[in-house]
């Protein structure tokens, strides 16, 4: 009987050791900031344990203040104008990390977000865990929120042309910057809407940025073809 009892035992504590596993650390991920700001973002980090190497991520749950948008990173890409139901694939081999991040855009506005997302293994989705990513935007002042609103372009994801539409009487600079924070181009604005050519630029996720003053007005938006 005792042997049968250390048998078990032990193949309890083998398979114990070499369970498969996944984790989001933290789970419940938080951040906060001023809504004049163009990105809120929390963070958490991915660690596969498992011998796994193909994930793939779904959102659950999607709550926020009107008027926001929200995007993610997973280790590999970043998406915007994200809601539930929408679903990525990366790849990260054993014993690696990657970083996720729950990207809110307040627009101006003063509010909470809040965006559950599940993540899985693709061949074993029992290998799985959930992150939560909490924001909380203060609000800035009238003439702040009213210039985030004026500014808007057009179409996105866009593809060879991005139109600005924001009223200006002086030439004003609007700069585009990658998800690394490099300016990768630069144009000049005046009148109501103005139409830019990005056909230069790789597919990929982008922000528009006009300086006003001490407030930094940036947005969102997708090169593709």
């Amino acid at each position: 009987m005792k042997k049968i009892i250390l048998s078990v035992l032990g193949l309890i504590a083998f398979n114990f050791g070499f369970a498969q596993d996944i984790s989001m650390n933290p789970k419940i991920a938080k951040a906060q900031g001023p809504s004049g700001n163009f990105l809120l973002e929390a963070k958490s980090i991915f660690t596969n344990n498992s011998n796994d190497s193909v994930f793939e991520w779904n959102i659950i749950e999607i709550i926020m203040t009107t008027g926001w948008e929200y995007g993610m990173c997973d280790p590999f890409n970043c998406l915007t104008n994200l809601a539930v139901g929408n679903k990525g694939t990366f790849t990260l081999g054993k014993g690696k990390s990657g970083e996720f991040k729950g990207d809110f855009v307040p627009n101006g506005n003063g509010g909470t977000g809040k965006a559950k997302v599940h993540v899985y293994s693709k061949s074993n989705p029992t290998i799985d865990d959930t992150v939560e990513f909490q924001i909380t935007g203060w609000a800035t002042g009238l003439k702040e929120n009213l210039l985030a609103k004026e500014f808007s372009f057009y179409p996105n994801p866009a593809k060879d042309r991005l139109n600005i539409k924001f009223n200006t009487r002086d030439a004003v600079a609007i700069d585009i910057y990658n998800v690394l924070g490099t300016k990768v181009k630069s144009f000049s604005h005046i009148g109501s809407e103005s139409e830019f050519n990005i056909s230069d630029l790789q597919n990929g996720v982008y922000f528009l940025r006009y300086k006003n003053g001490s407030q930094t007005i940036s947005k969102p938006f997708t090169k593709s073809e």
